[in-house]
């Protein structure tokens, strides 16, 4: 039985109901939308997405429902993949599944729990809408400095969609946004994009090149912001918050987690990975951890 912590009761995952999330993701299915397979016999093969090599030693048992890399020696259930390629724990690949399978998950009673959980998701829908928002308004005619900025560090339209670069203005747009789709002064504080002063509410990120940071599900979780003149501080991070950890995250490795290439190569800022992706490096992430203190050009 699997247990998540609430803060006063617990939710528990029942040995049938993860039996049913099992059942209900056939492992070959799941497993080739992240690693090219053939059949050979009873099994199917493939290049292991664990490890580099270049003849096909990972296998998947569609009888036993299992996988086994005979190189590496990983292996295990659909969850265990789910638990290792996507780098998540148990309870976070079970969700994954469940969601792919169209299972409903227990939820906690628990009043507190139940309030953060619904905090969580309007910060995730919150970052979702300003990072479109964001990369939007590069294509104004108000975004010139930020539009020279990135023509002069030769990134080409593809890429600008791939990891949604944007442009913050300075006029406060995302704090009326934000309210003129009702959300809460909570939900708002709460994501980080906004500051409460003693004049009222402020955006935090003005006139900056903007870097939205996704999970490796691909959720909006954070954001970097690039001065585009001489003037400090170079980066404004989002510190750590409701749906925010710097330690278990990566910047672009949503993106490199396709890559299939067994290792990833890491780099110090943005900038660095965005141009590396665009240069045909496809593994390239960056370290979120010193971002307040990065130095990338």
């Amino acid at each position: 039985m699997y247990v998540k912590k609430g803060l006063k009761k617990l939710v528990r995952y029942s040995e049938e109901l993860i039996e049913e999330i099992r059942s209900n993701n056939d492992i070959v299915d799941v497993i080739s939308q992240y690693v090219i397979l053939k059949r050979s016999g009873r099994n199917f093969f493939g290049l292991c997405p664990f490890h580099k090599e270049k003849s096909p030693s990972f296998s998947v048992s569609p009888d036993k429902q299992i996988f086994h890399c005979f190189g590496c020696g990983v292996g295990g259930d659909v969850i265990t993949f789910i638990c290792k390629i996507e780098n998540v724990n148990y309870k976070e690949a079970i969700e994954i599944l469940a969601e792919k399978s169209g299972i409903a998950l227990p939820t906690t009673d628990n009043a507190n729990e139940t309030k953060r959980d619904f905090l969580k998701q309007k910060v995730f829908e919150i970052n979702e809408l300003i990072a479109n928002f964001y990369h939007q308004n590069l294509y104004m005619p108000t975004a010139k400095p930020a539009q020279e900025y990135v023509k002069k560090r030769k990134l080409d339209n593809n890429t600008l969609k791939k990891f949604m670069i944007g442009y913050s203005t300075g006029n406060n747009e995302v704090y009326r946004l934000l309210k003129s789709k009702g959300f809460t002064e909570e939900q708002i504080l709460a994501s980080n994009l906004v500051k409460k002063t003693s004049y009222g509410y402020s955006d935090v990120y003005k006139n900056r090149l903007m870097f939205p940071i996704q999970d490796i599900r691909n959720r909006y979780i954070a954001f970097g912001g690039r001065v585009l003149d001489n003037s400090l501080p170079k980066y404004i991070n989002s510190p750590e918050g409701i749906v925010y950890s710097k330690g278990r995250n990566l910047y672009a490795m949503n993106v490199a987690k396709n890559a299939n290439m067994g290792k990833i190569v890491m780099v110090e800022g943005y900038m660095d990975a965005v141009s590396l992706h665009q240069r045909g490096i496809p593994n390239v992430v960056a370290s979120l951890r010193n971002s307040s203190n990065r130095r990338t050009s």
